[in-house]
């Protein structure tokens, strides 16, 4: 290399190292404490909805120092240097900022601050941002006769339970995506609205408020859960109360993505929501250094499963698309936050039930099951883009399938707790006793979940010993013994769903006719497994308290 060549490239690199000291990136700054604190768990109303605590105390949930706002004094610390700030995150004590370099430099030598976390290049948030975009119409869908939702709600029965007039009617749904193109237009969303049931918006990824923009992927998730048009696109809990976040940005993919779900989820928490259904994944990102490993597949590592585990440590049931990276010879496994423990992951099937091939399987690195449960997700009915009705593949369907069904069971059994009502979808679905990494339980029964069916009993059974009620809403259940053949002794056991032992009963000898019961002997909802032991057989009846 000559000499004048060696000196363009070290003007090059100086200039281009000035260039990156001086643009300006996105951050999170996490704070040290919430120290001098204004706030009080006494006080909760000072920093929670009404509906955000009432959830709380119906499943006896503590409020912590964790719900507590961050230290505005620190915020404040922050904006005197310079530096603008945007979203704080309560859970993490932590704020979104757009800063340089050197900035960032100077935010870290306060003491105040524990760590900053580099999340996307660029700025994203200092433009004017988009006001609510308040235009409604309700213009029919066109392709309409061609297709139909028919086929993904009697998968889960869910006309069934709309025939029962449960469809989701005063359970709060937030759905996170990428944006809600043209569904302020359509007339399969029109009811939302009219009703009065859409209950918040926001662009995260601008800090706008026009959530109808950018893409229609989540038009069409919506529309799996929440549209209501004619006989020919139904979502499973179209009456649910709604709020639309955009979080997932379109132009590129780096961890401010994460960042954007853990404040939603937050924003979600703190107005009351009840569900979280959201059809993003993630672990490869734009940037290499920001992606994730298979051994981060835990369900607590990546930023998104850890805001997943704090929603659903609030009583929020969170649902998610377990992905479709099925068919990747290098990770067919789920994203996060598929991987966290209490969600419930959503994988695909086609018409004929059996799994897609392209939809994500587990297990999580610590060797859980995933996913929970299954949905259809190949040839889904949806509304696109334009209005249109149409057809789309992806896990990203599926879930909100399930977020729906959810809210149906929900609205049904509502003193359950969210775990509660998720033991309650496992354990209704088709692979319950035998769960595998590729459709996890199996797929939801709306009749089984509800006890329209037998839950669990084999004729033999249902011959020989009658359990009810079931559901069951007292202290005990009955057990009548119907067959004058059952082989006796017969030993009775009911466990939690966890596997803790409440009670147990032997009868050593009953006529035909005997009633006797069995007692609950702690106050707790949910789902419980009643164990039936006798000399010829040993089978298991789940039980539903509520």
């Amino acid at each position: 290399m000559g000499k004048s060549k060696r000196l363009v490239l070290w003007v090059s690199l100086i200039l281009t190292a000035q260039w990156s000291a001086a643009q300006t990136n996105r951050y999170v700054v996490y704070f040290t404490d919430k120290a001098d604190t204004e706030y009080t768990v006494d006080t909760p109303s000072a920093f929670l909805s009404a509906k955000a605590i009432e959830r709380r105390q119906n499943q006896n949930i503590d409020i912590t120092t964790a719900d507590f706002p961050v230290n505005s004094a620190y915020v404040t610390g922050i904006e005197n240097l310079g530096v603008k700030t945007y979203f704080t995150s309560r859970w993490m004590n932590a704020v979104l900022v757009e800063a340089t370099a050197d900035q960032i430099a100077d935010i870290e030598s306060e003491s105040f601050v524990l760590k900053t976390d580099y999340a996307a290049p660029g700025q994203k948030l200092n433009g004017t941002p988009d006001p609510e975009n308040i235009t409604r119409a309700s213009n029919p869908p066109s392709n309409t006769g061609n297709l139909s939702s028919g086929k993904q709600l009697s998968m889960l029965f869910a006309q069934t339970m709309h025939s029962e007039d449960i469809s989701g009617a005063g359970v709060w749904i937030a759905v996170l995506d990428d944006g809600f193109v043209d569904a302020n237009l359509s007339s399969a969303f029109s009811h939302t609205f009219e009703n009065d049931r859409l209950k918040d918006v926001f662009d995260f990824t601008t800090g706008g408020q026009d959530v109808f923009q950018y893409d229609d992927h989540g038009t069409s998730s919506w529309s799996c859960l929440g549209a209501n048009y004619s006989t020919e696109v139904v979502g499973t809990g179209y009456d649910a109360d709604i709020s639309l976040y955009v979080t997932e940005d379109v132009s590129s993919e780096y961890r401010i993505e994460e960042y954007n779900w853990l404040f939603a989820a937050e924003r979600a928490d703190s107005a009351g929501v009840d569900i979280i259904t959201s059809s993003l994944g993630y672990n490869d990102f734009d940037d290499d250094n920001m992606d994730y490993t298979l051994s981060d597949l835990d369900g607590k590592t990546s930023i998104i499963s850890q805001a997943a585990n704090m929603a659903i440590n609030r009583g929020i049931l969170v649902v998610t698309s377990a992905g479709n990276s099925g068919t990747s010879s290098t990770w067919p496994f789920i994203s996060m936050p598929a991987d966290v423990e209490n969600i419930i992951a959503v994988g695909a099937l086609d018409t004929n039930s059996d799994l897609v091939n392209f939809s994500s399987i587990g297990p999580t690195n610590d060797d859980r099951i995933k996913p929970e449960v299954v949905a259809l997700g190949a040839g889904v009915t949806v509304i696109s883009g334009g209005n249109v009705v149409a057809q789309k593949n992806g896990t990203s369907f599926a879930a909100p399938l399930i977020a729906g069904f959810a809210a149906g069971l929900w609205q049904k059994f509502p003193t359950l707790t969210n775990l509660e009502l998720r033991d309650l979808i496992l354990s209704s679905s088709s692979n319950f006793s035998t769960p595998n990494n590729n459709i996890g339980y199996g797929l939801p029964d709306y009749n089984v979940a509800v006890g329209n069916e037998p839950l669990a009993v084999s004729e033999l059974i249902s011959e020989s010993v009658s359990v009810y009620p079931n559901p069951v809403t007292g202290d005990h259940i009955n057990l009548l013994i119907g067959k004058d053949a059952i082989p006796m002794p017969v030993r009775f056991r009911l466990f939690s769903s966890d596997g803790q032992l409440v009670n147990e009963k032997t009868i050593k000898r009953a006529r035909k006719g005997l009633v006797t019961d069995l007692a609950f002997k702690k106050a707790s909802h949910g789902v419980y497994i009643l164990s039936i032991e006798c000399e010829a057989y040993s089978k298991n009846v789940k039980i539903l308290r509520y």
